[in-house]
């Protein structure tokens, strides 16, 4: 059995990090590219019913999942790395099942109260956002199941297809002068074709197994778990996820402050894709090791969060440094207001790219009842400072109030980790990481001073890099050992990348 820390597990990451990486990363500049050309198009006024409408189906396909996606992943990575693929065959098929059943039921719900209490100037385009949902919904199974057999590249193909649909009926629709009908109906477009093709790569490598009978026993722990995931689904939606949108909309008048920030925080999002990218490859890792037995599953989740911190800070952090020149330049003086909301956001972010790691430690060792309980408290934090930050601070007291309810479960989660298994979490080699990244933005923050504009916005980001390279290396924040696992895991990059990559790892973690 191969441990976390052998050539075989960072090459499984690795792998997964990579093909994980293209998709989100084409993914990003997409919609980054389309985002701001539809913000500049639409302004900040029309584009706030649009942005909360997409929130309210988002939430609802992601809450009327059940669960059942993280339950997916969880059993059939179980059973498959226990040799037993008819079980996770079966495992496959109930939650799909299950799913189909829902999405349909939730999609008629939410059609019927477009038609009773929506917008009636915005029924067409809210019943195109709602048609989004079957298809999301049915989708996160495929994908989980592709994750569950480590073979994360699967899922690659279909969501650059969907992408590149829903970009060009995007721009089309722009070009076209169809203003927000167009770009609602991109969105089902794209996820149709998505999930249609993730669920035929899925019948490609299992729909030659026969299915076996699930267990009672197996189905009272599915059960267990899909009713824990679905909780911590309704929390993440709560602490997480825009849910700040509808206290914006209840507690401020200003309805550009909706707009604000659920730009700001896609703007996060985005920016998150690439740790996010490490943190998924990690947690298929964590399940199939679970499957393989748990030894050392501890140490590869301090390992698999210094990693995503090491993407997280300089992005995170370097954005928030130059948010002032940054989002008037991408989206116009109109959005300016936004600057703070950024800064704010982005900086605190940085703590749901730390929480990614511990969580998915507690999930596969079935501990879920902890993030419930935290979670509870996280968000009520949240609700609270919504209500005292909101009236007078708008999005920018959003972003604050959602920021500081990510960083205290952040802090909660790693210290219950840390207890329950006993964990190293090295915290002088976070120290370094942390202390790397105040002097990049001690850099840049200088460099904005003496220099402005597009220019300055340039040398800024340039400065930066340099900076946090270097420190780096001088503080040395990577050791030799990760160096190894650095090199052994770039070997699964392209042959043209590869030797830039290992003179990268020689610079900065010299045995």
């Amino acid at each position: 059995m191969a441990s976390p820390q052998t050539p075989g597990n960072a090459q499984t990451v690795a792998r997964n990090s990579f093909w994980f990486s293209l998709e989100l990363l084409f993914g990003l500049l997409a919609s980054f590219a389309t985002s701001v050309l539809v913000a500049r198009t639409i302004g900040p006024v029309r584009l706030s019913y649009f942005n909360y409408m997409v929130w309210l189906t988002n939430i609802t396909a992601a809450v009327g999942a059940f669960g059942l996606p993280v339950t997916t992943r969880k059993y059939m990575a179980e059973y498959l790395n226990k040799g037993e693929r008819g079980v996770a065959r079966s495992v496959y098929l109930a939650t799909l099942r299950i799913q189909g059943w829902i999405a349909a039921g939730v999609t008629l719900l939410a059609l019927g109260l477009v038609f009773t209490i929506g917008d009636p100037h915005y029924r067409t385009l809210s019943i195109l956002l709602v048609l989004n949902m079957p298809p999301r919904m049915l989708g996160f199974i495929p994908s989980q199941a592709n994750n569950a057999d480590e073979v994360m590249r699967r899922n690659t193909g279909p969501s650059l297809v969907g992408a590149a649909v829903t970009v060009t009926v995007t721009l089309f629709s722009l070009w076209m002068g169809w203003g927000l009908i167009g770009v609602s109906a991109a969105v089902p477009a794209g996820a149709l074709l998505e999930t249609g093709l993730k669920l035929r790569t899925v019948e490609s490598w299992l729909g030659g197994e026969v299915s076996k009978a699930l267990s009672p026993e197996l189905k009272r722990r599915m059960l267990t778990y899909s009713s824990q995931g679905l909780g911590l689904m309704l929390l993440n939606v709560v602490v997480w996820d825009r849910s700040d949108m509808f206290f914006l909309k209840l507690l401020n008048s200003d309805v550009r402050q909706i707009t604000f920030f659920a730009l700001a925080f896609n703007v996060t999002e985005r920016i998150l894709m690439l740790p996010t990218a490490f943190g998924a490859s990690l947690s298929v890792t964590i399940m199939a090791q679970y499957g393989r037995g748990q030894s050392r599953l501890e140490e590869l989740t301090v390992n698999g969060a210094r990693y995503a911190a090491l993407l997280a800070v300089p992005l995170l952090a370097g954005v928030a440094a130059i948010s002032n020149p940054l989002v008037p330049l991408l989206y116009g003086k109109a959005y300016e207001p936004m600057t703070a909301v950024l800064a704010v956001s982005a900086t605190l972010a940085i703590s749901k790219a730390l929480i990614t790691a511990p969580t998915q430690l507690l999930q596969a060792t079935e501990n879920q009842g902890f993030l419930l309980l935290w979670g509870c408290i996280c968000g009520a934090v949240d609700v609270l400072l919504d209500f005292l930050l909101v009236p007078s601070r708008g999005a920018t007291g959003a972003a604050w109030a959602n920021g500081l309810a990510q960083t205290l479960a952040c802090v909660g989660v790693w210290t219950y980790a840390w207890r329950r298994f006993r964990l190293d979490l090295r915290l002088n080699e976070f120290a370094r990481l942390a202390a790397a990244g105040i002097l990049m933005v001690a850099g840049v923050l200088a460099c904005r001073r003496w220099l402005h504009g597009t220019p300055g916005l340039a040398a800024a980001v340039l400065l930066g890099a340099a900076i946090w390279l270097g420190a780096l290396r001088l503080l040395r924040v990577l050791t030799a050992a990760d160096g190894e696992r650095l090199t052994g895991a770039g070997r699964v990059l392209p042959a043209p990348v590869r030797p830039y990559w290992m003179r990268l790892i020689g610079l900065l973690a010299p045995a």
